[in-house]
């Protein structure tokens, strides 16, 4: 194996992805890459497609696949990796993502219900990031989060977010609306459910992608993410407590990020939570 050139990851040397795929490779090349995973596309002599990924912590999605059984889910298999890195072979399936298709609303929110029906069938008790189904589990959550923010202020490593902010994030995190929605049907939530993470096998046939972070929580996140990642307001469809939890994770994990897997990257969410607190602060006008 050997090291990522920039990150903290151990990626397998062409000769052990070869030796696993049973055939030698003919193409090898990086599709995405940042400092938790690096994402590869690789193809073999003897004609197999694969997508090589391997992961850091806190991502989950090789305790996913090893765990969970479900008609959405590619074919995968681990490989062994080295200290914490953890890799996945993933059978590379040549089919449209969801976003090429343009639904229309009604369409797309037919597509998301049916998504998360089949999401909560899916069998073997996959492991999840965390709980929020409980306003205890929430409160805990969001907790930890602002605990990070008030930490990263503190040492200057945000300049953008403020006290004043974590303060205001503070207040919303206990408002009526986004406790509403921790008490909403929960269950099993993919919680990056956007349209490029789906992929159109065929009408009504659908894989789902990036299983890296699944939470257990209100099962209508994945209906809000799917919809605004195809531009639509989730609002005809879910109450505001809903969208106003969907900014709030990812405030979560940019702030987690920034003081615990990839510090160096301070300058950049601090940025990004404060655009998001933002869009966050419009989502509190409207519950």
């Amino acid at each position: 194996m050997r090291r990522h050139p920039e990150f903290d990851l151990m990626l397998h040397d062409d000769g052990e992805l070869a030796e696993a795929l049973g055939s030698p490779l003919t193409e090898r090349a990086t599709i995405h890459e940042w400092p938790l995973s690096c994402v590869q596309r690789v193809r073999t002599a003897g004609g197999g497609k694969f997508i090589y990924k391997v992961q850091a912590p806190p991502t989950l999605e090789a305790g996913f696949y090893a765990r969970a059984r479900s008609p959405l889910l590619v074919p995968a298999r681990l490989l062994e990796g080295e200290g914490e890195t953890s890799a996945l072979i993933l059978v590379e399936v040549e089919a449209p993502r969801l976003a090429d298709f343009r639904p229309g609303e009604a369409e797309a929110a037919a597509i998301a219900g049916d998504l998360v029906r089949q999401i909560a069938e899916i069998e073997g008790r996959p492991p999840i990031l965390f709980d929020i189904a409980s306003e205890d589990g929430w409160l805990q959550h969001i907790g930890a989060a602002l605990d990070d923010i008030r930490v990263l202020i503190a040492e200057g490593g945000f300049s953008r977010v403020d006290s004043a902010l974590a303060d205001r994030l503070e207040e919303w995190s206990e408002a009526p609306s986004v406790l509403d929605a921790i008490r909403l049907p929960a269950g099993f939530v993919h919680a990056d459910l956007k349209a490029d993470n789906v992929l159109v096998a065929a009408q009504g046939d659908y894989r789902i992608l990036d299983w890296q972070r699944p939470i257990r929580g209100p099962v209508a996140l994945d209906t809000a993410t799917l919809l605004i990642s195809l531009g639509f307001d989730p609002l005809r469809l879910v109450p505001a407590g809903i969208v106003q939890l969907y900014h709030f994770l990812h405030i979560a994990w940019f702030a987690q990020a920034a003081r615990r897997w990839y510090p160096q990257g301070k300058p950049w969410f601090d940025g990004f939570i404060q655009r998001i607190a933002g869009e966050l602060e419009q989502a509190m006008r409207k519950g």
